[in-house]
């Protein structure tokens, strides 16, 4: 009788120790990542504000967008200081801004 405790906490025990798999995947929607701005410069993409650049700079986020060419604007102090039409497929395409 006392084998079948013994044999049912060694059972369980040995569940603990069974490999664990964890599946990741890379986030490959558009994006758009902007290196090299003020903390006062504007993001514009296609005419819309979307807000400061600096926020996307990958670290923390990038600015995922629909796939196609699109109108990128910077600007500080009510001047344009980079504007570019870029072409984003299903990768991060990053801009520096000199």
């Amino acid at each position: 009788m006392k084998l079948l405790p013994i044999s049912i906490i060694l059972f369980l025990l040995c569940g603990c120790s069974m490999p664990v798999t964890t599946v990741s995947s890379v986030d490959s929607r558009p994006s758009i990542i902007v290196h090299g701005t003020s903390p006062e410069a504007e993001l514009l993409v296609d005419g819309l504000n979307v807000g400061k650049a600096a926020t996307y700079n990958g670290k923390p986020q990038a600015l995922i967008v629909q796939p196609g060419t699109h109108k990128i604007s910077i600007v500080e102090n009510s001047r344009i200081i980079y504007e570019q039409k870029v072409f984003v497929e299903s990768e991060v395409k990053t801009i520096t801004v000199h």
